[in-house]
């Protein structure tokens, strides 16, 4: 009998916790925007906040008084008695049980199988509607698992699909009206409420189609029917549509089918699409008189109220078409089937016309459709008025209680195993469906019966009868509570567990699976409680009946305090505090209906108060709901077992084992394994217990416990259980007593076995069995061990920690009482917070620790400097530990000092040689015979099988970082960076003993590497001087490096050194390394042990490090062969590189250019009255090499006093021999060549211009004197010489410097055969060491330092005989340049009295001296600022020129300063292109000075007027002198600037009497031909080139008389040879003259006569035609037409002047005198005297040909005729009467015109 009952397992599912006393209306919904009034603000934010208090009061009322009298389709009786039935909240599990659904009061989420059920898939509905009367709803699932319909409490059907999308709501009204659009969340309008008893889906009236099962109606195909059924009795069925059904049958219709449908479906499509983008409230369909075709429509209307009174459930039978109603039965009024009342379950079948349902009677029989019709009433003939008021009335008040207890308010129906009906008594009917007989009652159960199968464990052998006296002995107490498993209270709710078991919920909680026939509880002797059962839900389906889902609630009142207008609620902790509320206070809110009231009135009372002093804080009690939702799985007995030991309850899973038979082992293992900690005592309890002794092993060997002694006992336990293994393997395999006792000789002694018996041993075959209780033996051995080291190490760790932690807290308090930043401690806070945040121990836990590798926990210790640690491990572990002893040691902090780990340091024997081994090395045992090398290898293959896998780990590695660097190929390139990253992960061991080189190089590596990271030198000399004591080889050199470093780091004294040297030393600090020191070559130390010196500390420098360097650790290593150290590595070319004192020598050449004092402390500390000892440099030829190289490649001008101080320090040597000046100077040349670069030039030559020679940083680089001055002074004689030469330049050198002109030494040395570059020294003493004439000779006070500045000039020559520095230069180029600089000083006097001494000859040349005089004028006139002669540079340059006697270059000198005064002074003249006043640096660089005088009479006012004065100007500044042919020249362009000048001021007067003045120029310059009687000879011109276009009205052609911008100087005063010009030119016009008289402003002769002729006004015709008449004489031939052409016009207007007035008494005899006078006027100006021209002007003799060339007399380049001068004049004459008398015709024809018109 106990194997029948069912196993199972609840799970919870969700939890929930709704907050039922929120509002339900926020602040932000009732926000209105835009500007409002404050007051009436106020006022609607007050409305607002009672309407959510009202809502909220209506909500508890509803939850606790609505069934008493707000339902209209329920009589309240039965209304009082169906609510405590029924859950807020319902579950229902679609039919594939595939999804979950929750209805919610706000919402309706959707759970998935894949989660179980854990996941929300889903959501519908949330915040949107708040039914006031969740009981009353109903959902429902369609029989495709799709959609899930709700209904609420008002009668409103929402239809949802899986996914959350609402398809349509069914709203309570028969028509669409206006109110159908009311806000969803408004509930104030839920008075009465009229519920659903029935929510489902039907598909029995469907057909197959193309579709699938569809449902036809009216022509249109509908997918799904819901059926709903009220209260009262009435049934509605629904068919429609979703979108995904109308969108399937449409694409299911091909071309074939039938075109109209397709269409219509089409249609329907379409409309459903624009329905749900137009509004959701399309999707809102009334109850009744709306139809939608193809998509919604009521498909029929049913009533049941002939047989009940009030329905209350239903259910349909998919598989019969059986529906199956519950409810109230009615007494019927004509008896049928001789019944007197209708029972409270009844059947009908379902069909698909109408009336669609047919009910079963009695016998199983279908009523007659007829008499079914006739019995069911129309719907059209409803009551209406009082009559349709009556019913309502009476359900309202009507409290029948027999109603009740005739009433079926569930019923449930599964497909396979029947129909449950329960009614209100509890009463329980199991029903067998047919389609044949309706529905046959099975078996009933009554209350009694159902409490006494829910009976608890301790009253299960009781008989009904007993139970049932026991239950009323119960209730006789007087309690009216539940007891569970004794009153458990009516049956509420069922479902069908399975064929053969039903599961029931009771009212008490209590749930139990009824098994049948046998009516026993098979979840167990105890019934399962939940809080409340009233929901619960499963599938329906045999596939998926092993679960069940039960919706528990649990309602408790909680305290919450009003606060304004809210309340806060109680935590539970504070709530606790408070005690349980008392009956009184809870019936405030559930129990008492008048309390609940009178509460609700005092505190909407105190809510509505606006008087905030009545509004005190108050406790007011508010019901808190948790809701839980639970699964119950069966399950099969294994699962069973394993979900009670998950659960810990040991004792029911060994029942259930023994029950079951099944394996007890794995409870024993669950209960191990949950052990914490264990002893021998529950170890043989529990693991004796396990028949799996290998489990047993395995368990002890990897047991999870944290607690020591626990698991040493269990290491122990598991190797006892192996003692025995070695016999039995002897035993089996017949070994023999000889080799056991080998074995363990062996195995004690750690000596090998012999070769005989570990031959035997290793040929034995173990059993897979022994090998493996081997391997745990040999496992067990190896944690015991472990665990001692881990129980030692965590001590030592613990007690390392606390030594660091104490240090560490001296430091903070030190730290924080020398903080001068943190006073108060804040940044040093050693609370015990922060004490308390350790981290955790390096060690870890055992479980970790027992498998780890210990060579790299070291490593670990190494880098953490948990150095005891090490110890342990290297004592302890040796063998696993000591081959990675080098790579442990590298891992230890470089800070970390040497002498903490000083001992784990690798030693050699110094007797062997060779490295010792680790001491003390003291294992925790002696070996076990399963550690017998022989034996290891035959259980494990291999003597070491760890470090085999270590080493194939390493391989492993190395293979990963070749191809992180791109593969074989790619990492053969990069294999060195890939060995190191291998390395850094898994070192390779070191094999003991290992090489003195390794040794060493392990101890320089970590020397470097202490250096590099610290650089902690005093730690690297710790660490060598320990490899020294321990006889490792190949350290002297480091520790010579690490000796000198430590000298030269910690031997600096900062305090005594310059900032410069501080700072210099800093930074030398920073970036030295040892490893860098180490590869440096000793001329590199030496610059590094002396780049922080100066003067003050060289000495001390160089005799503290350099010294002992130089003199014992270079020959040291020189006699080691020191690869890097070898003689002369690093020495620079040219020195000695066998004497170590050659470094020293080449630092101080190459720091003498700029430190000079450097080296001449070093030679002062060096001098030849000290003893050899206390000498630095002690050979004396070096230290004089030394000091002239030093002193020769000085780059400094002011280190003379060191010099000197050098030069005395210097030894004396014997002048053993004569030097010969001749081979001396080939000695010379040969020094500057070995010292200097060539440039190809010849220093001996005193022409040779050595200052333009290029020079380059080698030509004073004193590395490069040291070995020419060897060369050069190899003797002692030659170097006093040579020293005495050098003492002499020095004292040169410091007469230069006085008179600031400092030269470096090395000159004298260069240019000791230079002339010119001697002199060129002289020129600067003489002239730029005296000031120059800026600054007026301001550097001499008194012309006694001139005089002695003369004596020193004459002192460096080495007098009359030379031989000093300045020797090469002649005594009278000294006195010139002397004079230049006295002159440019402006000691004139001096210098005239140095010039002409008394008595004495002059000392220079006098033409010489008048070039100086002249130069040193002409530099003071362009250094002047102003042109005024009487003051500045300018005066200063007239009074010089004025020392000598004046000759001809020195008046054109003066000529042209007096020129400057009077342009500047006088006239003011301007720069050009500026309004300041020229200079005379301006006026000398001027090219042709002319433009000056033209640009002066051209824009001063009247300056033409002053033409003697501007004559005289332009000869001055000219300089032309009196040479009578320039100043012709000049004076023609001066007289032509006149004329243009007058034009300019319109004064045609002055003009023309210039003109006349010009022409006499020319002619007296022979620039034009004359005839004999003097007068210009005028050309020829041929009449075809007129100077008038052909209508006689044209002007004159503007640039026909323009003249050429690109004539020549000598085309200014005449035309050139092509104008025609006759063979009587003068030669002075041919003549060009000096370009500085040239004006290229200036026009030409003919030009200005040009422009005179036409601009002049007036009558003045004779005087202007005259002018035309020059023109012609000399303009070029292409002009002489236009010329001729304007003196024509002249002509034409002089005739045609108006007539003067005449007397009127004369008559025509008076006007024809008038006429003929003019008619004389005009022929004796046509006649060539007249003109101006004389007689022998002929034009008819020049010819103009196309070309413009000319033919004639005057033509160039035309042949010679055989014409005479004399003929030529005749007929000029005959040639000119003729013209005249012409003209007189005409004159006369014009007169007798005139004449005839009066």
């Amino acid at each position: 009998m106990e194997k029948q009952r069912q196993l199972y397992d609840i799970d919870t599912v969700a939890v929930w916790t709704p907050n039922d006393n929120a509002d339900t209306l926020s602040e932000e919904d009732n926000q209105v925007s835009g500007p409002v009034n404050p007051r009436l603000d106020a006022l609607d934010r007050d409305t607002r906040r009672r309407a959510r208090w009202k809502h909220w009061f209506l909500r508890r009322v509803a939850a606790n008084i609505s069934p008493l009298f707000l339902t209209t389709s329920i009589p309240s009786g039965i209304a009082s008695s169906l609510t405590p039935l029924k859950s807020p909240w319902q579950i229902s599990q679609s039919p594939d049980s595939q999804f979950l659904a929750v209805n919610h009061e706000d919402k309706i989420e959707f759970r998935t199988f894949y989660s179980s059920y854990q996941i929300v898939h889903a959501v519908w509905g949330a915040n949107k509607k708040v039914d006031l009367y969740p009981k009353w709803r109903k959902i429902a699932w369609s029989l495709d698992s799709k959609l899930v319909a709700r209904s609420f409490s008002d009668g409103t059907v929402e239809i949802i699909d899986v996914k959350g999308k609402l398809i349509g709501s069914i709203l309570p009204k028969d028509q669409q009206e206006n109110s159908l659009v009311e806000d969803e969340n408004s509930t104030s309008g839920q008075l009465f409420v009229e519920p659903l008893s029935y929510l489902g889906f039907v598909d029995i009236r469907k057909t197959k189609t193309d579709h699938g099962l569809r449902l036809e109606f009216n022509g249109h195909e509908y997918a799904y029917e819901l059926v709903t059924i009220t209260y009262d009795g009435i049934l509605r069925s629904y068919i429609f549509n979703t979108p995904e059904t109308l969108s399937d049958m449409t694409d299911s219709f091909g071309a074939s089918e039938d075109l109209p449908m397709s269409e219509k479906l089409q249609h329907r499509r379409s409309l459903l699409a624009a329905h749900s983008l137009l509004s959701q409230k399309q999707t809102a369909w009334p109850r009744e008189g709306f139809s939608d075709p193809g998509f919604f429509c009521l498909y029929h209307k049913f009533s049941f109220r002939p047989w009940f009174r009030t329905v209350a459930c239903a259910s349909v039978d998919g598989g019969t078409g059986v529906l199956c109603v519950g409810g109230t039965p009615l007494q019927s009024k004509v008896s049928t089937d001789n019944a007197d009342e209708h029972p409270g379950v009844e059947f009908w079948a379902t069909e698909s016309s109408s009336p669609y349902y047919r009910r079963y009677k009695a016998g199983g029989q279908l009523e007659d459709s007829d008499l079914q019709s006739r019995t069911t009433p129309s719907f059209a003939s409803q009551p209406s008025g009082l009559a349709a008021v009556k019913p309502t009335l009476q359900n309202l008040f009507e409290r029948n209680t027999v109603l009740s207890r005739q009433a079926t308010h569930t019923v449930v129906i599964h497909e396979k195993y029947g129909a449950l009906s329960l009614d209100c008594l509890g009463s329980l009917t199991w029903w067998t469906l047919s389609k044949e007989q309706g529905g046959v009652a099975k078996m009933t159960w009554d209350s009694e019966h159902l409490n006494y199968y829910a009976r608890s464990k301790e009253h299960s052998s009781l008989s009904f009868q007993s139970f049932q006296d026991l239950v009323k002995e119960y209730q006789a107490n007087g309690t009216s509570s539940l007891l569970i498993g004794v009153s458990n209270g009516k049956c509420i709710s069922m479902r069908f567990w399975s064929r053969d078991a039903i599961l029931l919920g009771y009212e008490s909680g209590a749930m139990i699976v009824l098994q049948i026939p046998e009516l026993i509880n098979i979840l167990g002797q105890e019934p399962k409680v939940f809080a409340s059962c009233l929901e619960f839900t499963n599938s329906g389906f045999s596939a998926h009946d092993e679960q069940v889902f039960v919706m528990e609630e649990i309602t408790r009142m909680i305290r919450a305090r009003v606060v304004g207008e809210r309340w806060i609620m109680m935590t539970d902790q504070e709530d606790k505090a408070l005690g349980e509320p008392t009956e009184q206070e809870i019936a405030q809110m559930m129990g008492n209906e008048r309390l609940l009231f009178k509460w609700i009135a005092q505190l909407s009372k105190y809510f509505e108060s606006d008087d905030p002093s009545k509004r005190q804080q108050k406790l007011i009690l508010v019901p808190k709901r948790t809701l839980t939702l639970y699964r119950m799985l069966r399950v099969p007995p294994e699962e069973f077992l394993y979900r009670k030991l998950e659960a810990r309850e040991y004792a029911s899973a060994l029942t259930i084992a023994t029950t079951y038979e099944l394996d007890t082992d794995v409870i024993y293992q669950y209960q191990w394994k949950e052990l914490t900690k264990a002893n021998m005592e529950v170890a043989s309890t529990l693991l004796g217990k396990i028949t799996n002794k290998q489990w047993v092993l395995s368990s002890c060997l990897d047991n999870a416990m944290e607690d020591q002694e626990s698991i040493r006992m269990l290491l122990e336990y598991g190797l006892q259980l192996t003692e025995t293994l070695m016999d039995d393997i002897i035993e089996r395999c017949e070994l023999g007593t000889e080799i056991k006792i080998d074995w363990i000789r062996a195995a004690a002694s750690g000596e090998p076995m012999g070769l005989k018996t570990g031959q035997a041993l290793l040929a034995a075959q173990l059993t897979e069995k022994e090998a493996l209780w081997c391997k745990y033996r040999w496992y067990f051995l190896k944690y015991l061990n472990r665990l001692s080291t881990f129980a030692e190490l965590t001590a030592a760790e613990i007690g390392y920690r606390t030594r660091e932690e104490a240090n560490a807290s001296k430091l903070r308090k030190v730290s924080q009482v020398n903080d001068p930043l943190d006073p108060l401690g804040v940044l040093h806070d050693d609370s015990a917070e922060q004490r308390g945040r350790q981290l955790p121990l390096l060690t870890g836990s055992y479980i970790t620790f027992k498998d780890t590798d210990l060579s790299g926990l070291a490593r670990v210790y190494a880098e953490a400097r948990f150095i005891e640690g090490i110890r342990i491990l290297f004592t302890r572990h040796n063998r696993e530990t000591w081959p990675w002893r080098l790579a442990i040691l590298g891992r230890i902090p470089e800070t970390c000092p040497t002498e903490l780990y000083r001992d784990l340091l690798p030693k050699v024997d110094s007797k062997s040689r060779t490295e010792k081994a680790w001491a003390p090395d003291h294992a925790w045992r002696d070996l076990d015979w399963v550690e017998v090398p022989e034996f290891r290898t035959l259980v494990f293959g291999s003597a070491d099988h760890e470090m085999d896998a270590y080493l194939t780990q390493q391989a492993l590695i190395l293979e990963e970082r070749k191809a992180a660097h791109g593969g074989d190929e790619a990492a053969s390139l990069d294999m060195v960076a890939i060995n190191k990253e291998t390395q850094e992960i898994l070192p390779s061991p070191t094999p003991f003993p290992a090489s003195g080189e390794t040794l060493s190089y392990w101890y320089i590596d970590r020397a470097l590497e202490i250096d590099r990271n610290t650089a902690q030198i005093l730690e690297e000399r710790r660490l060598i001087q320990s490899g020294l004591e321990n006889y490792i080889p190949q350290l002297e050199a480091i520790s010579e490096d690490v000796e000198i470093l430590c000298k030269l780091i910690y031997g600096f004294k900062p305090d005594s050194r310059s900032a410069e040297a501080r700072a210099k030393w800093a930074d030398t600090i920073v970036d030295l390394s040892l490893e860098r020191f180490s590869a440096l070559n000793p001329m590199e130390v030496v610059q590094l042990c002396l780049g922080m010196s100066d003067e003050s500390t060289i000495v001390q420098d160089i005799r503290r490090l350099v010294l002992p360097y130089l003199t014992v650790v270079i020959p040291r290593r020189w006699q080691r062969h020191d690869p890097v150290h070898t003689p002369g590595e690093g020495l620079p070319q040219g020195q000695d590189p066998r004497n170590p004192m050659s470094y020293l020598y080449a630092y101080l050449l190459s720091q003498s250019p700029d430190h000079l004092s450097w080296v001449g402390a070093v030679v002062q500390a060096s001098k030849p009255v000290y003893e050899v000892e206390e000498r630095i440099i002690s050979d004396d030829m070096e230290l004089s090499w030394l000091t002239m190289s030093c002193m020769y490649g000085c780059r400094t001008v002011v280190d003379w006093k060191v010099m000197s101080d050098m030069i005395v320090c210097l030894p004396m040597f014997e002048q053993t021999e004569e030097v010969d000046e001749t081979v001396d100077k080939v000695r010379r040349a040969e020094l500057r060549k070995d010292i200097f670069v060539s440039s190809g030039s010849d220093h001996s030559t005193s022409s040779a211009t050595t200052h333009d020679r290029p020079r380059i940083p080698q030509q004073l680089d004193p590395l490069n004197m040291y070995p020419a001055f060897v060369k050069y002074a190899p003797t002692q004689g030659l170097m006093q010489h040579a020293l005495d030469t050098l003492e002499k330049q020095l004292t040169a050198a410091e007469t230069l410097a006085r008179y600031d002109l400092p030269v470096l030494l090395s000159w004298f040395l260069e240019n000791s055969d230079s002339e010119t570059s001697q002199l060129q020294m002289v020129i600067k003493m003489a002239r730029l060491a005296s000031g120059g004439p800026e600054r007026m000779g301001e550097r001499f006070e008194s012309e006694d330092e001139w005089m002695l500045l003369l004596e020193d000039l004459i002192r460096l020559r080495g007098g009359e005989k030379g031989g000093g520095v300045f020797g090469l230069v002649s005594e009278q180029d000294i006195y010139k340049e002397y004079l230049a600089g006295v002159l440019s000083c402006g000691k004139f006097g001096l210098a005239k009295a140095i010039l002409f001494p008394p008595g004495l000859l002059p000392p220079i040349r006098l033409a010489t001296a008048e070039k100086l005089v002249i130069d040193c004028s002409n530099e003071m006139y362009n250094n002047a600022t102003s042109g005024n002669r009487h003051q500045g540079l300018m005066k200063m340059a007239y009074d010089c020129l004025k020392v000598l006697p004046e000759t001809t270059n020195i008046r054109r000198e003066m000529d042209l300063i007096e020129a400057t005064n009077f342009m500047t002074s006088t006239y003011n003249l301007t720069a050009p292109s500026t309004n300041t006043t020229i200079l005379p640096f301006q006026i000398r660089t001027t090219e042709n000075r002319l433009t000056l005088v033209r640009r002066l009479i051209m824009t001063q006012e009247n300056a033409y007027r002053e033409h003697a004065d501007m004559l005289e100007l332009a000869i001055k500044v000219t300089g032309i002198g009196q040479k009578k042919s320039l100043r012709q020249q000049v004076e023609i362009q001066v007289v032509s600037m006149l004329i243009e000048a007058a034009l300019k001021e319109r004064n045609h007067v002055f003009a023309l009497n210039q003109s006349e003045r010009l022409m006499e120029l020319l002619k007296l310059s022979g620039a034009v031909d004359l005839n004999p009687d003097g007068s210009p000879r005028v050309r020829k011109v041929a009449k075809s080139g007129s100077f008038y276009s052909g209508d006689g009205n044209s002007q004159e052609d503007s640039s026909s008389l323009s003249p050429p911008r690109s004539a020549s100087p000598a085309q200014l005063s005449r035309p050139t040879s092509r104008a025609g010009a006759s063979p009587g030119l003068s030669m002075a016009l041919q003549a060009s003259p000096a370009p500085s008289l040239s004006d290229p402003d200036a026009k030409l002769p003919w030009e200005i006569f040009v422009r005179v002729g036409s601009e002049s006004e007036g009558r003045e015709y004779f005087k202007r035609l005259t002018v035309a008449g020059y023109a012609l004489s000399c303009c070029p031939a292409e002009k002489l037409e236009s010329v001729l052409e304007l003196w024509r016009s002249l002509e034409m207007d002089s005739i045609l002047a108006p007539v003067a007035p005449t007397d009127p008494h004369r008559g025509i005899v008076g006007f024809m005198s008038n006429m003929l006078e003019r008619t004389a006027s005009a022929s004796s100006g046509l006649s060539a005297s007249g003109l101006g021209y004389g007689s022998g002007y002929n034009p008819s003799n020049a010819i103009v040909s196309g070309s413009g060339a000319v033919s004639g007399h005057g033509a160039a380049g035309s042949a010679p005729t055989s014409y005479t001068r004399q003929d030529t004049a005749r007929r000029e004459q005959s040639t000119n009467v003729q013209e005249g008398g012409r003209k007189r015709d005409k004159l006369k024809s014009l007169v007798s015109s005139i004449w005839s018109t009066q």
